[in-house]
């Protein structure tokens, strides 16, 4: 399942290049306006994807982190 994430961030990724690449040459105001309001969309969609990603780490690193005190072992 988390590889069916990667991939669609990664296209996401790729597209949002794609577009930024077409921005940067001579288009007319429409196909302009058209291509800024896709990447900013994709633009979203990667960084909500991020933030969940990094919600998820910081659990794992809490979890860990509990682990390793409960093995804890203090030298008297």
């Amino acid at each position: 399942m988390s590889e069916i994430k990667t991939e669609k961030f990664e296209d996401s990724l790729k597209k949002l290049e794609t577009i930024v690449k077409k921005l940067e040459s001579d288009l007319p105001i429409d196909e302009a306006l058209s291509a800024f309001e896709q990447g900013i969309a994709l633009s979203k969609s990667c960084m909500d994807e991020l933030k969940k990603e990094k919600g998820k780490l910081a659990l794992l690193v809490d979890d860990l982190n509990k682990i390793t005190e409960e093995f804890d072992i203090k030298n008297d």
